[in-house]
């Protein structure tokens, strides 16, 4: 599989060359590639490309945002007569020139993201404009959480989340997250599953900075629709992970249900890095009604420390029938990921049921060579 920062392929570029000449005939396609894939385009990761397709547009557009503007709406309006899609990753640059050029023209570049966030989400742009002028953002924000295009109001709940992955961090509103709970509450049950799930996301990160906050946005909000409830329990997920007995009983989860004729095995103690843990359980409902149960796993990783860092993984939801017995069989990849640096060593897992440890085994992983 191919790095992502090669969607930024020598086709792809010609392309936009191309289209840059058509609606600005004093730049030349070939000018403009060449100016792009200048020395060192070649060992550029993703951001880095993107800032650099950023700063080549501002080198032959050495001109304010507000002239910038028709330029920027004639190459969205001929990409989209080409085919090109909306809410188009590779075009995400479009809003880095907006703040490069016009960070301190706020009304235009807001003018700018309400159109360019539809062709490509201005989420991280927006961010920028939080740290410069964060009254007027947050209230832009609200504004936009009642725009009739949903990639708009998607942005309205995606670029004021706290925690937002690639975007810079924002300092006030982790300080502050319940600045934004009027536009959670204009999109938490929006028609667009996109804005529901950005939403979702949201409430996610908040519940990292104070879960309280999140159980109570969510606690009358069940029973709508199914569709809503999935996503309640998306925004719900880290706080689940955590067996947060308050989460856990707003989808009936007995927190206190044990099982019985509880067996844990695993098919090796020892295994290679490369290789897959092997695991069976088994239990039985000893009760006399029928009980929903959330089954977990949860491996405790060796860190460079020598420490555990523990991560949890859902193995599945059921309704047991009373007496019932349940066997699952399951397999955890050991291959190693860009994301996880695995040890050889001690390691662990542990069954979780309806949040409650039920049973930990020790393994060793052991080098792959």
């Amino acid at each position: 599989m191919e790095p992502l920062k090669e969607i930024y392929s020598s086709h792809w570029i010609q392309n936009l060359s191309f289209v840059v000449s058509q609606i600005d005939p004093k730049i030349k396609a070939s000018d403009f590639q060449k100016k792009l894939m200048e020395s060192p385009w070649k060992n550029y990761e993703l951001k880095e490309r993107i800032n650099r397709i950023a700063d080549t547009f501002l080198f032959f557009w050495n001109d304010p945002l507000v002239k910038i503007e028709p330029k920027l709406m004639a190459l969205i309006k001929l990409l989209r007569k080409q085919g090109v899609s909306d809410f188009n990753f590779p075009y995400i640059f479009l809003n880095d020139i907006v703040v490069k050029s016009g960070i301190q023209d706020f009304e235009t570049s807001m003018r700018i993201l309400e159109k360019t966030t539809v062709f490509s989400s201005a989420e991280f742009a927006i961010r920028f404009y939080y740290i410069n002028f964060f009254e007027k953002t947050v209230r832009q924000m609200e504004e936009w959480s009642n725009h009739k295009e949903p990639f708009v109001r998607r942005l309205a709940s995606e670029g004021s989340r706290p925690i937002l992955p690639w975007g810079i961090g924002v300092p006030a509103i982790k300080r502050q997250p319940e600045i934004h709970l009027s536009i959670l509450e204009n999109l938490w049950n929006d028609e667009n599953e996109i804005v529901r799930r950005s939403v979702s996301n949201h409430l996610n990160d908040i519940s990292k900075l104070q879960p309280d906050l999140v159980l109570e946005f969510c606690k009358n909000k069940f029973g709508v629709s199914e569709i809503l409830d999935k996503n309640l329990k998306h925004a719900l997920r880290g706080l689940l992970k955590k067996a947060d007995v308050r989460a856990l009983s707003y989808f009936q989860y007995d927190t206190k249900w044990k099982p019985e004729d509880f067996k844990l095995t695993l098919t090796k103690n020892k295994i290679k890095i490369g290789d897959s843990l092997e695991f069976h359980l088994s239990f039985l409902n000893p009760s006399t009604k029928n009980i929903k149960i959330r089954i977990e796993y949860k491996i405790g990783f060796l860190l460079a420390n020598g420490k555990l860092g523990k991560k949890v993984f859902q193995l599945g939801e059921k309704l047991l029938k009373s007496k019932e017995k349940i066997e699952i069989n399951k397999k955890h990849s050991f291959k190693p990921i860009t994301t996880r640096v695995y040890y050889p060593g001690k390691h662990s897992i542990t069954i979780v049921i309806n949040g409650s440890e039920c049973e930990t085994s020790q393994f060793e992983l052991l080098n792959g060579k």
